[in-house]
């Protein structure tokens, strides 16, 4: 584990932790899709419910229909980071270029055997902005550049924290850098989570939110959403529909 400060906005700055496993590198060439894992883990994620959103993602990485859709998409580069209270900052599992289906199995192992290591409040701000620098790193480019970011709470900070990032500038700062904001809502605490996350958490073309009602429901998905994510600009992305080219979860 290699951990480091890192300028997450307008002078903040946070402990972030990455684990590298020899996969992080930068690519000269760029990718059809760049796509960032973004995963709440502030204090109203239990440690099981915890669990359950990781074996989530991880389990979706290994689906077959998902797999074709990684296939499909054509050069992927992948990463995924957790997120929290802007005190803790966030855990990275750096960057993977996936151009075969042991790629992709090699970043779920890795995604699987990543700690949580933070909690508190629900600061999607920080989430977004941290994401937004994983894809601006230097050498690294894309044609897409995909947020795909889970949460189960409206944004929130303490009360007088100085480092707490707002998720309004934090969402333009992203949008005006190209990248696709989507969201998965866990919305058993909250029932119109899903409006808040179409009101002030999305954003950038073609955008969409999943909505769920509750963990239980989260792996199925999360599949339809990754797969619809991958292929966004394919004529066909019907992850609700039954046909030759799709599959209903």
């Amino acid at each position: 584990m290699e951990c480091f400060m890192r300028r997450i906005g307008r002078g903040f700055s946070a402990a972030v932790c990455s684990w590298s496993f020899g996969y992080g590198g930068v690519h000269a060439a760029c990718a059809d899709v760049a796509l960032v894992l973004a995963m709440d883990a502030s204090g109203s994620i239990s440690d099981a419910e915890f669990a359950i959103q990781k074996a989530g993602y991880v389990a979706a990485l290994m689906d077959p229909v998902v797999q074709s859709a990684f296939d499909d998409a054509g050069v992927v580069d992948i990463a995924s980071l957790f997120w929290a209270d802007s005190a803790y900052g966030v855990q990275i599992v750096p960057w993977q270029r996936v151009t075969s289906r042991d790629d992709l199995a090699g970043f779920a192992a890795r995604l699987a055997a990543t700690p949580r290591r933070i909690s508190g409040n629900t600061d999607i701000g920080v989430g977004i902005l941290a994401a937004t620098e994983l894809f601006e790193e230097d050498g690294r480019c894309a044609d897409r550049r995909v947020l795909d970011i889970s949460g189960d709470g409206r944004a929130n900070t303490m009360t007088g924290r100085s480092r707490g990032i707002a998720l309004a500038p934090a969402r333009k700062h992203a949008l005006d850098r190209g990248v696709t904001i989507n969201g998965l809502a866990i919305a058993d605490k909250d029932g119109r989570l899903g409006e808040y996350y179409r009101t002030a958490v999305i954003g950038g073309v073609g955008s969409f939110v999943i909505e769920v009602d509750g963990l239980e429901s989260f792996p199925a998905a999360l599949r339809r959403k990754l797969h619809r994510e991958l292929l966004a600009l394919n004529e066909v992305v019907c992850p609700d529909a039954v046909g030759p080219d799709c599959r209903r979860y």
